[in-house]
């Protein structure tokens, strides 16, 4: 199976923090639990034998993608709902 062939909001659910009260942010988490697991499953099929030019770079391309998806998930509200919930928890 391709990477790309990933039922991936099906798997949201599935990476859904349960200690995570705000809906936001749990999604944001869930999405990055699933873009994490698509950055890996790509970077194994580089370690694949015998891959060819094409697949190379259908791969090197889906990765990139990944990366740049990551990059802009990571971004300062993410940042900010994680602190808010660090707030929540730790009694000030």
């Amino acid at each position: 199976m391709q990477v790309t062939e990933l039922p991936i909001n099906s798997l949201i659910n599935s990476y859904r923090p349960k200690a995570i009260a705000n809906p936001t942010l749990s999604t944001l988490i869930a999405e990055l639990g699933v873009e994490c697991q698509r950055a890996i499953a790509l970077v194994h099929q580089l370690q694949l034998p015998n891959l060819s030019d094409r697949q190379k770079v259908d791969v090197l391309a889906e990765l990139n993608a990944s990366i740049i998806h990551l990059q802009s998930h990571c971004d300062d509200d993410l940042q900010d709902l994680i602190a808010d919930e660090l707030e929540s928890v730790i009694p000030s």
